[in-house]
């Protein structure tokens, strides 16, 4: 994998930290946003894509579907970046592990846990469905798995609007050969089915533990897809629910009609299910002989005898040769033997009814351990969960149960929440063990005293997440705990706590005057070399140096710079040089770049919502909400040519109160560009609408 771009600082506040993955376009780093001061992800276009048209269309296109898409369980979109050299998308760090790794580790997941899972896969694609968007990729590597069992689904690279004409297959087979779905092996057009048969692919890899359909060749396992029927999942797993089994197969259906038509239709199956684990679903399938054969749900009724219809006799050779004599000459014909054989077979009949008889009446009244022929009673699985295992012991006395107990949030202490085999299903007790998970009640955590010793804030975040907890950190300048270091938590020490339950920690930005604030160098007159050992030395970093038309004399040299000399910023605050290149000549309608820019004043904080305009029009796109008191510098470059008007709004978020900050004018026929303010930036204005 390419790890060329770690260090480097995308659009002046990404900086690359490390290479976490690589796909089939892109590379994904884990990367710091200096600005937010969070963790990121950024995926970045291969260079060997960059100079193609049809890979451009297509990672634009991902950062337009994911654009639209607000999810919990989908990887969110922040930022989006399309340079001449770099094209990136700013996105949802997670820290976890892909659904695959999770079910190589496990072997077979728990049907409660799969249920879960797959509930949120399904509500995500709900949600991008109901946005008109397919992801046509989803498998196992593209769902993530947190701490607390949250899912993400991402990458939707190859997603595109259904209103769109195309075909996967011949999008040289884009996505995974084990997930594809019949339409798309085919090379059809795919549409929301096409991700529940992917659906119902992983709810079959969750259950069993392996694919449906394996093997070496690719082509070969997309031709399985098409036209080989997947082995049961019950038997690959035999603890797997009748009814769990049948939303898998439903799912799984080869042609689209047949299948679940929204994924909110397989979610509800999904929480029926959930409400009642016996339930068996009536879904219709096909027979060999071609006909249509119908499976009743739990509990519907038997069609009364009258109701079927007698079946007609079939005629053959014999029915001819009868014809040949009338009824008396049959008489005639008859064997003398026809009464004996009728009695025997009348003797037969009776003996057959009474041993009938005994076999019910024994089976019904369990008074019996042994059958009428010696054999073990054959008994019938009840319903253990709910029970407490005192009570099921004690009424299922026969039974021979294997505990395991785990933590649960959903089931009291000590009551039966799971068990291996379904109910309504038969059994031998004499050489059969049932097992049952029972509940260990809700898992407490003690809070970690963190305030008896100075420890740093990476640390506590370490510790908590360890623990199964949610950390949130914020960071908030102190004068008395150093720089790094733990300073609270909105939780008391040895306090109880659940799995997955968030805790704030404060970790300290050190002394605010002494470590965070600095004055920008007058870098005039100075080589880039100097001026960047300058800025060094003041804490500042150089962002873009851009030549410009100067007097002889300041050829080589910096004439000016966006933040002027001895103001006080942030250390770390960007700022741009503007280096001299001697007097120019350029025609007047020359593009060159300008920017606004200036610092929020201390002390001030809120959210705001910041809108740009360019002679009036609003720049929808450029429309952001800042807190703040975390971003505390507003920069906005453009290029243009001719002479334009920019403005900049702001609306308090809290009070709806608006206001303008600036409005200035650019004429970019000069080099660089001259800029004159009509209405000068008013910091003021904050205050007045606060």
């Amino acid at each position: 994998m390419d790890s060329s771009y770690i260090g480097m600082r995308l659009d002046g506040r990404y900086e690359l930290l490390e290479l976490i993955g690589s796909g089939g376009m892109a590379e994904i780093y884990k990367a710091n946003d200096t600005s937010e001061d969070k963790t990121v992800a950024v995926k970045i276009l291969k260079n060997e894509f960059a100079a193609s048209e049809e890979f451009l269309r297509r990672f634009r296109n991902e950062s337009k579907a994911i654009a639209l898409l607000s999810h919990t369980n989908i990887v969110k979109i922040f930022d989006v970046g399309f340079t001449d050299s770099v094209q990136f998308i700013v996105m949802e760090y997670i820290d976890g592990i892909t659904l695959i790794d999770y079910i190589e580790k496990q072997g077979v997941l728990k049907w409660r846990e799969a249920l879960s899972f797959c509930g949120q896969i399904l509500k995500a694609l709900q949600h991008a469905h109901d946005r008109g968007i397919v992801h046509r990729d989803i498998k196992s590597q593209n769902v993530m798995l947190l701490r607390d069992g949250t899912i993400k689904v991402m990458d939707f690279g190859i997603a595109r609007f259904n209103r769109e004409i195309g075909k996967t297959m011949s999008e040289k087979a884009i996505g995974s050969v084990h997930y594809i779905s019949p339409e798309q092996a085919r090379g059809e057009n795919t549409d929301e089915k096409s991700d529940l048969y992917s659906v119902g692919v992983m709810l079959y890899e969750m259950l069993t533990g392996i694919k449906p359909f394996d093997g070496n060749d690719a082509l070969a396992i997309a031709l399985m897809h098409t036209n080989k029927k997947p082995k049961k999942p019950c038997e690959v797993n035999s603890s797997i629910p009748e009814g769990l089994e049948e939303i898998t197969l439903r799912a799984m259906q080869k042609e689209p009609p047949k299948r679940y038509q929204t994924a909110g239709e397989m979610l509800n199956d999904l929480k029926e299910f959930e409400r009642n684990p016996n339930v068996i679903f009536e879904y219709k399938y096909s027979t060999p002989d071609g006909n249509s054969k119908y499976f009743d749900k739990v509990g519907a009724p038997v069609a009364p005898v009258a109701a079927i219809a007698k079946p007609k006799p079939v005629e053959d050779d014999y029915d001819e040769e009868f014809s040949e004599f009338d009824e008396d000459e049959v008489i005639e014909r008859r064997s003398p033997l026809l009464p004996i054989l009728f009695a025997v077979a009348s003797a037969f009949v009776i003996l057959t009814a009474v041993l009938i008889t005994l076999v019910v009446r024994w089976g019904i009244t369990g008074e019996q351990s042994e059958g009428i022929f010696g054999n073990p009673r054959s008994k019938t699985m009840p319903n253990l969960i709910g029970l407490t295992y005192a009570e099921a012991e004690a009424q299922y006395s026969w039974m021979r149960m294997d505990p395991q107990s785990e933590f649960s949030a959903d089931f009291p202490k000590d009551t039966i929440m799971e068990q291996g085999m379904a109910e309504g299903r038969t059994f031998n007790p004499n050489n059969t063990v049932v097992t049952v998970v029972v509940s260990k009640g809700r898992e407490v955590i003690y809070m970690p005293d963190f305030t008896r010793t100075a420890i740093l804030g990476e640390q506590v975040v370490d510790e908590l997440t360890r623990l199964g907890l949610r950390p949130i950190a914020r960071q908030i300048y102190d004068d008395e705990v150093l720089l790094g270091f733990f300073i609270r938590s909105d939780r008391e020490p040895n306090s109880e706590l659940r799995k997955g339950d968030e805790v704030r920690v404060w970790i300290s930005k050190g002394n605010e005057e002494d470590l965070w604030k600095t004055r920008v160098p007058d870098m005039r007159g100075l080589s880039e070399a100097q001026a960047k050992e300058n800025a060094s030395s003041h804490r500042i970093v150089i962002g873009a140096v851009t030549e410009v038309e100067s007097e002889e004399s300041q050829i080589g040299k910096i004439v000016d710079q966006s933040i002027a000399a001895n103001t006080e910023v942030e250390n770390g605050t960007v700022v741009e040089l503007f280096i001299g290149i001697g007097p120019q000549t350029a025609p007047e309608d020359e593009v060159r770049s300008s920017s606004i820019g200036f610092n929020i004043p201390a002390g001030w904080s809120g959210q705001y919502e910041f809108t740009y305009f360019i002679d009036g029009t609003l720049i929808s796109e450029k429309t952001e909400t800042v807190d703040i008191a975390i971003k505390r510098q507003i920069l906005w470059e453009f290029e243009g040519s001719g002479t334009h008007t920019y403005s900049i709004s702001i609306k308090n978020v809290d009070t709806k109160k608006t206001g303008r900050y600036c409005l200035t004018q650019v004429d970019f026929s000069t080099d660089p560009p001259t800029k004159t303010e009509i209405e000068p930036i008013n910091l003021n204005v904050l205050l007045d609408i606060s």
